[in-house]
């Protein structure tokens, strides 16, 4: 009787450590093993507001104060020469035969809602890589890739984009919504005119005139990039790409009038603050250093040179 209760204990044991492995699964990421649990949709997205406080905690802690003060010189410094930057912008876009409008438009409609939209020239195309459509693009290839393949690592990037959607999006137009500066198209004064906290049904009505400042397109497409690298790190293409893509995106925000210079390193900035708090906090993703056997000379005095061995798991 006893020994069949020993045995299954045991069996027990066996099991819930097999039921516990189960849960997690690893990626082979370089150097790295990424470690992620099941990922849940909903538990991400409702971790909306805890990632939003950890972003605005992080934004002012002492290790990023050297980074808010770069920000906060390189934007005062960029407002000064808004102006000349913007007449530049639009001029090199002249002499490249760059549009500056927005030729972007609708391939497919159900009724009188677009529901595909896509550039038609090279101005619009540069200015679409900070359309919506992108990030939702993105956001379907991951949880598309990873529902077919079974992949929690795709799923979980997936997931933490859409919520980085919601956290910037929130942050960029409580931003917005306190400065309200003018677009360049709708500027009445050099560099855009700042009216502070103008009222919701004004700014709605009338968003060109108090939109600009930061730039929503660079701080969601920041965010992606940050996102996809942390869970991705041994793609290394991924941020050369992103802020080539990025920059150009930046050059014709300016050109077609939507945004002056000094609004996008408050964009970035928290772009890749979002997407930074986002993965770090998500509690589904665990860095193990691979092991590695390393060998060094040794090297006691009145002893004979020798080897010694490390292992580090």
């Amino acid at each position: 009787m006893k020994t069949g209760l020993l045995r299954f204990c045991v069996i027990l044991c066996f099991a819930s450590l097999n039921a516990g492995a189960a849960e997690v699964r690893s990626y082979q990421a370089g150097s790295e093993t990424l470690v992620y649990s099941k990922p849940s949709f909903w538990a991400t997205i409702a971790k909306g507001p805890r990632d939003l406080l950890a972003f605005t905690e992080n934004s002012f802690s002492k290790e990023s104060l050297p980074w808010v003060a770069a920000v906060t010189a390189s934007t005062l410094i960029l407002i000064e020469y808004d102006q000349k930057l913007y007449a530049g912008a639009q001029k090199i876009g002249g002499k490249l035969n760059i549009s500056t409008k927005d030729k972007t438009r609708p391939f497919l409609k159900i009724g009188k809602i677009p529901v595909l939209r896509g550039p038609t020239d090279l101005g619009s195309a540069m200015y679409f890589l900070g359309d919506g459509w992108i990030s939702l693009g993105l956001c379907a290839y991951f949880e598309s890739y990873g529902l077919i393949n079974d992949d929690w690592r795709a799923l979980t990037t997936g997931h933490q984009l859409v919520e980085g959607l919601l956290v910037t999006g929130f942050a960029t137009e409580a931003l917005k919504l306190s400065t309200g500066r003018e677009t360049p198209t709708a500027s009445t004064g050099n560099g855009g005119v700042w009216r502070l906290f103008p009222g919701l049904n004004q700014y709605m009505a009338h968003r060109t005139r108090y939109d600009a400042f930061p730039s929503g397109h660079l701080a969601t497409g920041m965010m992606a990039v940050t996102v996809m690298s942390e869970n991705y790190p041994e793609k290394k293409l991924i941020k050369p790409i992103g802020y080539v893509l990025l920059g150009a995106l930046s050059f014709q925000m300016m050109n077609n009038g939507v945004h002056w210079a000094s609004d996008y390193p408050l964009g970035l900035g928290i772009g890749y603050m979002v997407g930074k708090a986002i993965t770090s906090n998500s509690g589904n993703r665990i860095k193990k250093t691979a092991s590695v056997l390393k060998f060094y000379p040794s090297l006691m005095p009145g002893q004979p040179l020798g080897i010694n061995m490390a292992y580090s798991f």
